[in-house]
């Protein structure tokens, strides 16, 4: 892993005569729907040019990356072949046919072979001094500046101890000395390094600085959350000295107290430091889960991700006017019930504790999800905030309004025009908790003495099945008064202000009512209510009308 990063891994497919054919597999957001990227390093380039594997051309979701790695591999080794068989072939011709030596002349023959001898007495055969030379293995690469070796010079050779043939006696009780590259003087004790071995067998790790028992560990949780663990275990089998990072402070607060590794360490028998991450590790699966709400929440709300706190978030949620409302959930304890703080405005605004919440009263351990209160609580916030919209509304065209948040209660008063004086009918409207998407219930509330007042209470209540069957979630309760005002109007009470009575006393048809059941007419110039019949003889008798004193148009004179 680069750097502790599990979505980015480092290392190479094959090697051969030195070379490493390094490559990068880096994996994408949408893992395993679509293949991860792969970075060719320059050797895997000189040699293949821009590899085309088949593997990364038809994946699919059941692929596997080894598989790719794989093929990479066969397609080097393939390419490595090709010359070396060509190599062994030139070999085997030239050993069955080996190219004609020319013969040269027998004088000039017999010169070479003289000269030769002559040639042959002056070579003198000198043991060359191996140490002259360097190993085959460069280890300096290997050696940090802090812990360059220093060798000492080279004796001289004693040609003494050189047999007849010029060679130098083998000695086989003696083994050449072994040279240790890496460690120095400061050999790292048996039980630091069998505690870094255990550690290395787990988990990824940084040596920091010199000193032996001071690393920093990457413990990786999830596929996208890797901490970084310091750890100072010099001193063991002291007490290890843990230090986490910010992010973790209230995830693990005090290791020391939480963890029953670190809180029962004894020197005498102690534990190994592996177990110290082991039982971290344990600690902090519930990571995994926490990620996996913190991902639906913010796949449908906007959200601030703390930095500091990969268990919280905050919320914002955007409502009517684009008004935005904040809240923090912290999923610490899942799969237990979250811990929600809601703002000062949000909490007015929605006037429910938490605690009466459906989702929070209905909470399942295991099988409930974080995002289910998060949904009602904004389902609140639109629900309230579209009703104070509503109720600003209304107030623009009536007065006497008043609304109870504790019942979702509405009432409000609106004046008809009857018989003989103005009347006030009192409407109450009671919205139900899944108002908007559920219609609210109207009654009128007041009780009338007259007989005829209580019939128009009772027509007025039949007629808003009209507006029940209509309603839909865009529906308002400003069009819901705007109908009922049209039916006050429709079935008040009017009266002829000549005899001032509902039923004409000659025809004994209703002033008010459909047009071809009434005996109705109106004075074009102060609109006052007749009924017919006396509008004729008021006319015929005087020819004016009784309030304004006009004469009527031709087509309203009685024929």
């Amino acid at each position: 892993m680069v750097s502790g990063n599990i979505e980015h891994l480092y290392g190479y497919a094959y090697e051969s005569k030195g070379i490493k054919y390094e490559l990068e597999i880096k994996f994408k957001e949408n893992f395993p729907e679509s293949p991860p990227k792969i970075v060719f390093h320059s050797d895997i380039k000189d040699l293949l040019g821009d590899p085309h594997l088949k593997g990364l051309k038809n994946w699919t979701h059941d692929s596997q990356v080894v598989d790719i790695v794989g093929e990479l591999r066969d397609n080097i080794q393939e390419a490595l072949k090709e010359p070396e068989e060509q190599e062994k072939v030139s070999e085997t011709e030239s050993i069955l046919h080996p190219e004609p030596q020319k013969e040269a002349p027998v004088g000039e023959k017999s010169q070479s072979i003289e000269e030769k001898n002559e040639t042959h007495e002056e070579v003198e055969y000198i043991t060359p001094d191996l140490d002259a030379y360097p190993p085959d293995f460069e280890y300096e690469s290997y050696i940090t500046p802090d812990n360059t070796i220093e060798t000492e010079p080279h004796e001289a050779v004693d040609d003494s101890d050189r047999v007849s043939d010029g060679t130098s006696p083998v000695e086989y009780d003696k083994p050449p000395p072994e040279v240790n590259l890496f460690i120095d003087e400061n050999e790292i004790p048996l039980a630091l390094s069998t505690e870094l071995g255990l550690i290395q067998q787990e988990y990824a790790y940084d040596q920091i600085g010199e000193n032996p028992g001071v690393i920093n560990v990457y413990l990786t949780i999830t596929l996208s959350k890797t901490f970084v663990i310091a750890l100072n275990y010099q001193n063991y089998p002291e007490r290890p000295i843990i230090t986490l990072p910010e992010e973790m402070g209230s995830l693990i607060v005090d290791p020391y107290e939480e963890l029953d590794t670190l809180k029962r360490w004894n020197p005498a028998n102690p534990g190994h430091v592996v177990d110290i991450l082991r039982e971290l590790e344990k600690n902090l699966s519930f990571v995994n889960e926490v990620e996996l709400e913190s991902k639906k929440i913010r796949g449908e709300y906007k959200c601030i991700v703390n930095e500091q706190d990969v268990s919280s978030l905050k919320i914002v949620l955007v409502t009517y006017g684009f008004k935005e409302y904040s809240m923090e959930i912290n999923l610490k304890g899942f799969p237990s019930l979250p811990h929600i703080d809601l703002s000062e405005d949000l909490a007015s605004l929605i006037n429910v504790p938490i605690n009466d919440l459906d989702a929070y009263t209905n909470w399942k351990e295991g099988e409930s999800e974080a995002v289910e209160l998060v949904r009602e609580i904004s389902w609140l916030v639109d629900k309230n905030s579209r009703i104070n919209f509503e109720i600003e509304l209304l107030k623009e065209h009536y007065k006497n309004i008043d609304y109870d948040p504790t019942t979702s209660t509405l009432t409000l008063d609106m004046k008809g025009k009857m018989k003989t004086q103005d009347l006030t009918f009192q409407f109450r409207i009671n919205l139900p908790h899944e108002y908007p998407m559920k219609m609210p219930s109207i009654e009128i509330i007041n009780e009338f003495e007259i007989e005829s007042h209580e019939k128009i209470k009772n027509d007025l209540q039949s007629s808003f099945k009209d507006f029940y069957s209509d309603w839909n979630p865009f529906s308002y309760l400003v069009d819901l008064f705007n109908l009922i005002s049209k039916k006050i109007f429709e079935v008040s009470v009017v009266s002829c202000v000549i005899c001032h009575k509902i039923d004409c006393p000659t025809c004994s048809l209703k002033i008010a009512g459909p047009d071809a059941n009434t005996c109705h007419v109106d004075c074009p110039y102060c609109d006052r209510s007749y009924h017919r019949h006396c509008w004729d003889q008021t006319i015929k008798s005087f020819g004016k009308c009784g309030f304004c004193l006009k004469t009527p148009p031709p087509n309203l004179m009685p024929s």
